[in-house]
């Protein structure tokens, strides 16, 4: 049991030391630009470490800080898999009918980060922006208190995110897989409301993986 403890402390020590969230991210960012780690063990093993990291919120949370601080790499084009269910009706009434799984690949290009005003977000809705190393969603105070008293906050948040699809297309593929984790992390997001929002922000690395904190943009 003290040994736990102490293996448990290790760990809580590492993710929070700020070298190592910084040494993680450089590796993050090779990932999201393409590098090959393919000929270097080492450097696939970083890159294994820097996705493990990316699942705990300390670590991520300072290796966002990070990538947000760099200047703006020149970012190729991303490809994403949308997958689709299709149903299918037969003509004949008793023939019974059939799901056909579709798969479509879209392009997307992050835009610059100093290409946009970002801040000050909205108060009344959600809003979301994307940057090269990943996106940032901003859940304002009136749409904590509505997704609180949401009788589904998974389906409520995909509502609201549906309203901002236009402005953040990039990640329209992952809206369900961001309103499942709401829904299933919703209590950990509270936890991070100051009375102001919250923000919850991922990188293309594990983009379904968001990181809250509290809101921090200006609110006046």
């Amino acid at each position: 049991m003290f040994s736990m403890t102490i293996l448990s402390y290790r760990r809580n020590k590492k993710n929070t030391d700020p070298k190592y969230q910084e040494n993680l991210a450089h590796v993050v960012k090779d990932i999201i630009l393409g590098v090959n780690h393919s000929t270097h063990s080492k450097s696939r093993k970083n890159a294994k470490k820097a996705v493990k990291a990316l699942q705990n919120e300390t670590a991520a949370q300072g290796m966002i800080n990070v990538l947000k601080a760099m200047p703006d790499p020149n970012v190729p084009s991303m490809e994403v898999t949308v997958v689709e269910e299709e149903e299918t009706t037969s003509a004949n009434p008793s023939e019974s009918s059939s799901k056909k799984i579709k798969k479509e690949k879209v392009t997307i290009n992050p835009p610059s980060t100093s290409s946009i005003k970002l801040f000050k977000p909205p108060l009344d809705i959600i809003s979301a922006y994307v940057y090269w190393w990943g996106y940032e969603i901003y859940v304002p105070q009136n749409c904590m208190g509505r997704l609180d008293q949401a009788q589904s906050v998974g389906n409520s948040f995909l509502g609201f995110l549906q309203v901002v699809a236009g402005n953040a297309s990039a990640i329209s593929p992952y809206f369900g897989f961001i309103s499942a984790w709401v829904s299933l992390q919703f209590t950990v997001i509270k936890a991070q409301n100051l009375g102001k929002g919250v923000v919850l922000a991922a990188t293309w690395v594990l983009p379904v993986a968001l990181i809250p904190r509290a809101w921090d943009a200006p609110f006046e």
